[in-house]
């Protein structure tokens, strides 16, 4: 068994385009956690907390209260003389700069000197970002010196729960707010101060909440995977396997502990990567004391110090990335296409973090918040927080059930893969008894040949028809309703469309003229205010109609903005539509972006791979066109494929566009728009949409065209999804969950370009 599990191992690990996909995976990791590291004016980085930890290494908990109280004391100091400067300066404020001065007496003084030499910036480069990370370690450092309180105050709890009369009924267990209560402080019973040593919370959490080493960790996971049994099946070598004495249990087994051993070293690499790299930036601080020194864990009620806490999570994590895998060996096995398994992963993952993402925790559903796969990755709740979860009136720990739930889903995982690779028909055969879903009829053109093979045999055009599905859902499902200025600016400039006349001229003079009637009776007013003529609430009640005039000021802007314009020659145009098409305004078009990219990833990447699995590449070659000639009409294919899918999203936007905001003037200049007055007067509107249209039709032809190459190139289907999704799809995704630079990596930015 150790020999089978050991080859099992090497089929996946001796492969060079997964070790490279793993070191390139990691290598993102790595460099996600030094663009985190860097922080901000409100978020100080990491470099911070290894010159406090220069300073406080070897102090006693006293010291570090006290030094930390004094670092507070100051930098408060100091932005009180801030503040009062600021007020100064602004011509303004220098009643409230005395104000303040009087009810802080000698607090200016004592810290100009200090503020003028700048001596006070100890960990950061600035007064804002010295005040946030003083401000932050102030307040984890109190809250882990009144831990003893805490844990007292918990106790009390249970204390005063006789003697309060709601609940009368709490000895008799009939509610499950008093079983919580009594269930916390017998948890907390056994805890105390002993071991509790303050540290800060950000070089801890770093490496333990590393939410981004677990989507890499799931997404080489699959890698892992499908190399483990899909390309097994592709080569005809399940059916051999089955048939063999030790065929059928020892091989699943194997298969299974592979992945174990997978999931536990890499898990514990990439868990290593984040410790080492957060003590070289953030500073080596003790690992040895109690969990409940780090204030993010003070709540905790396990009695464990930070470095088991880190080997429980590293467990953790192991078993559920084991669990899910598990039952997608169990996909691989019954499939017979390699993006099946992607498909149902991808299913089981985003369904999962949905739950914990958007599931309320104070609703009733809240199990399900915590109790699914992706919240079982998320161990600092599990092993740094305390929750109990009530199920049916008894209070059960969030930790006992999400650890049973990783168990059960592994076994049923283990007891499913067993199962289906028993089953007496090879996935060969059953997919050769399918139908085929168009009929073949020869034909002499290998152009069309090569069409068939790529959207019909490899399905291409049914993934690519399913994607422009889901765009099409995503985009005519976000409606754009007009606010009540914009439909003030959308009449009177459908009113204006079209050459300047004298009416229209009159009509915007006539506007002008009811904005500028009512700022002045506003101003009367407010004099009137001032000069005790009229009462606050009288003014504010007379200025209320005057001010439902001006509301609709910044829209009348726009209007005369474009009239400077049309007087210079030219014509009105309603811009808004436009602007919305050519994404200057509304949502951003990442989420388009993303299913164009995966529909184009999936549906093309067997591309040259399919022509490899069989062999055929062998016989291509030697016949009278050869190789190179199928080559160029694939590619030819692919990039007209990737242009006419890219033109979907654009199609979309502009119907969900066209329903709120009307788009007129094609043969307009698009001059007329103020964002576009740059641009020569020859330039027609429509013009410019064409050009955003045809922006993005080259985005999804060089797309589509990298899809293919990498096929050829790996001569793999999941290699080539894996590297695919690396290249053009992962900076998209990490742009989408905060790390905005990464899209400048992808092809996003041109794809959204707007021409300005």
């Amino acid at each position: 068994m150790v020999r089978l599990t050991l080859f099992e191992l090497s089929k996946v690990w001796r492969r060079r385009a997964f070790v490279l996909s793993a070191l390139a995976l990691l290598a993102v990791n790595v460099f996600i956690l030094w663009y985190s590291s860097l922080g901000g004016s409100s978020a100080p980085g990491l470099a911070a907390y290894k010159r406090l930890y220069a300073d406080i290494s070897g102090m006693s908990e006293e010291e570090k209260h006290a030094y930390v109280g004094k670092l507070r004391e100051t930098i408060d100091g100091v932005t009180f003389v801030d503040d009062i400067l600021l007020l100064r300066a602004s011509g303004i404020g220098e009643q409230f700069a005395e104000q303040e001065l009087a009810e802080n007496p000698g607090v200016f003084e004592k810290y100009y000197d200090l503020y003028t030499s700048g001596a006070y910036l100890h960990y950061t480069d600035s007064l804002a970002a010295e005040k946030a990370f003083i401000d932050r370690i102030y307040g984890e450092e109190s809250k882990v010196y009144g831990y003893g309180l805490y844990l007292q105050d918990v106790q009390e709890r249970e204390n005063l729960l006789g003697g309060i009369s709601i609940f009368a009924n709490a000895q008799n267990d009939d509610s499950f707010s008093s079983r919580n209560i009594k269930k916390s402080a017998a948890d907390h019973a056994s805890l105390t101060t002993e071991g509790i040593s303050w540290i800060p919370s950000a070089p801890i959490t770093a490496p333990a909440q590393n939410l981004w080493a677990d989507l890499l960790m799931i997404a080489l996971s699959f890698l892992f995977v499908t190399g483990l049994v899909s390309d097994e099946k592709l080569k005809g070598l399940a059916a051999v396997t089955r048939a063999t004495k030790r065929g059928v249990v020892p091989t699943v087994t194997a298969k299974l502990l592979a992945l174990l051993i997978y999931c536990v070293v890499t898990e514990t690499v990439f868990f290593t990567v984040d410790v080492l790299f957060s003590g070289v930036t953030a500073g080596w601080w003790d690992l040895n004391v109690r969990l409940q020194s780090v204030a993010a864990y003070r709540e905790s009620g396990l009695k464990i110090t930070v470095l088991e806490f880190y080997a429980l999570s590293v467990a953790a994590k192991s078993l559920t990335l084991f669990a899910a895998f598990a039952l997608i060996t169990g996909l691989c096995i019954v499939s017979g296409r390699v993006t099946v398994p992607y498909f149902g992963g991808a299913v089981l993952w985003v369904v999962s973090f949905a739950l914990w993402r958007f599931v309320p925790a104070a609703s009733v559903a809240s199990p399900a918040k915590h109790l699914n796969l992706f919240a079982l990755l998320r161990t600092e709740s599990i092993f740094g927080a305390y929750l109990n979860l009530n199920l049916g009136g008894k209070p059960v720990s969030r930790t006992v059930l999400s650890l049973g739930l990783g168990l059960a889903t592994a076994l049923i995982g283990i007891v499913l893969d067993l199962f289906l690779y028993w089953r007496p028909i090879g996935q060969t055969a059953a997919r050769a008894l399918r139908p085929r879903p168009l009929p073949f009829r020869p034909h002499a053109s290998l152009t069309r040949h090569e069409a068939y093979k790529l959207l019909i045999t490899n399905h291409g055009l049914a993934l690519l028809l399913t994607f422009s599905c889901l765009i099409a859902a995503q985009s005519l499902s976000k409606p754009y309703t007009p606010s009540s200025t914009e439909q003030y600016y959308q009449s009177v400039m459908l009113s204006l469309e079209g050459e300047l006349t004298e009416e229209k001229e009159a009509l915007i003079a006539s506007e002008k003229a009811r904005f500028d009637e009512a700022f002045e009776e506003i101003r009367q007013i407010d004099a009137a205010v001032a000069s005790g003529e009229l009462s606050e609430d009288v003014g504010d009640a007379l200025k209320a109609n005057w001010q439902a005039v001006t509301a609709f000021y910044p829209a009348f802007e726009r209007v005369l903005d474009q009239y400077e314009l049309v007087k210079a020659g030219g014509a009105f145009l309603y811009d808004t539509g436009w602007l919305y098409l050519m994404g200057a305004l509304g949502e951003a078009e990442l989420s388009g972006f993303l299913l164009l990219t995966m529909g184009l990833i999936l549906a093309l990447s067997g591309a040259g791979a399919m022509e490899f699995s069989g062999g055929a590449w062998s016989v291509l070659c030697a016949t009278k066109t050869g190789g190179g000639g199928v080559l160029r009409r694939k590619l030819i294919l692919c990039a007209l494929a990737g242009a006419i899918f890219a033109a979907v999203p654009f199609l979309f936007r502009a119907i969900s566009t066209v329903r709120a905001f009307p788009i007129h003037g094609l043969f307009t200049p698009a001059r007329m728009i103020p964002l576009y007055r740059g641009l020569p007067a020859f330039v027609p509107a429509g013009a410019l949409g064409a050009a955003k249209l045809a922006l993005q039709m080259l985005c999804g032809a060089v797309m589509a065209l990298t899809v293919a190459l990498l096929s050829f190139w790996r001569r793999s289907h999941i290699q080539t999804i894996f590297l695919a999704f690396l290249l053009l799809a992962a900076p998209c995704v990490l742009s989408a969950l905060g790390l905005k630079a990464a899209q400048s990596f992808s092809l996003y930015p041109v794809y959204a370009w707007f021409f300005t």
